[in-house]
């Protein structure tokens, strides 16, 4: 049997004013009549919320999530401070421990009835504990079967502490917050993150060394060149046809030989490439040549017939 617990009124019964802090921004002071602390929200003139002297002024409890969907999205620093938060306790006294703990069972048995498979179980025994354990197994909720088993360690804990049995009390703290731990690494979000955030790291490694492995090569291929281009067009062509490995007679290590044959054809289309502006080069001379050879020809004979006509009308 769960004892009956007290009723606390939720408004004033001398003011009206709410006793429970508002889910908004809200002042609050103490009630003139009953010296309870009442919250309430004052509008300001110009809009906003106006603070008297002597009031408190309360801030709604920001609320951050994993999922992206929520409209949230952290920064590196922020992820790491939320991850904290997530599994880092507040500091607490001694004396606030007890009380601690039975407020985390409380607020964990709450959330563990709103599942409607074991609404039906009775937390406080280990029969109940028991069959909801076997239902949250079977139904594969298993971040809410270690919540259910840290709760239960919870439990056990500020029981054997309010009996004086030390050991039992140390040992259900313990087993508190590894249930605990284990139930936050059941998280949906909190496993993709570590998944996909592994799979980035595990593509940025290899990405990194694919880079080094790149570098290398290029310094291969730039100090292979001149050993290619020194090689004659016979000793290229044999080397390009006749299925031979490459490497061990050119005295090269770590390029493939798909690689040097690449570059044995480049050099060949490059010499090719060569002789064909060399041949253009050369035949344009040739017609700057021939072009030089008709013109002096056309200033000769020009000159000779102006010499004639000069002569003819010396003599007369």
């Amino acid at each position: 049997m769960t004892e009956s617990k007290e009723v606390k009124p939720r408004f004033c019964s001398d003011c009206g004013l709410s006793l429970e802090k508002l889910d908004t921004w809200c002042s609050s002071r103490d009630c003139s009549k009953c010296g309870k602390e009442v919250f309430y929200v004052r509008q300001a003139e110009g809009g906003g919320i106006r603070v008297e002297e002597g009031e408190r002024f309360h801030m709604p409890q920001l609320t951050m999530s994993l999922d992206p969907s929520d409209g949230s999205q952290f920064t590196r620093y922020g992820l790491e401070s939320f991850i904290k938060q997530i599994f880092l306790e507040e500091k607490l006294t001694q004396e606030e421990f007890v009380e601690q703990c039975k407020k985390l069972e409380e607020r964990l048995d709450k959330e563990l009835n709103n599942l409607d498979c074991i609404q039906h179980c009775d937390f406080e025994t280990d029969e109940g504990v028991s069959e909801a354990l076997e239902i949250l197994e079977k139904e594969g909720l298993n971040d809410r079967k270690f919540s259910l088993l840290r709760s239960s360690s919870l439990r056990h804990c500020y029981t054997s502490i309010e009996k004086g049995d030390a050991l039992s009390a140390a040992f259900a703290s313990y087993h508190a917050e590894t249930f605990k731990t284990f139930a936050m690494l059941e998280h949906y979000h909190l496993k993709e993150i570590i998944w996909l955030g592994y799979s980035c790291y595990v593509d940025k490694v290899k990405n990194s060394q694919s880079t080094v492995e790149s570098v290398k090569e290029k310094r291969l291929i730039t100090d292979l060149q001149p050993k290619i281009s020194a090689l004659s067009d016979e000793i290229l062509f044999a080397f390009s046809n006749d299925e031979l490995e490459i490497s061990p007679r050119l005295g090269i290590q770590g390029v493939s030989e798909k690689t040097i044959k690449s570059l044995l054809e480049h050099e060949f289309l490059k010499r090719a490439s060569d002789k064909e502006q060399t041949y253009k080069e050369q035949e344009l001379e040739l017609k700057k040549k021939a072009n030089t050879i008709k013109y002096w020809g056309f200033a000769f004979t020009l000159v000779n017939g102006l010499i004639f006509a000069f002569y003819k009308n010396w003599l007369g």
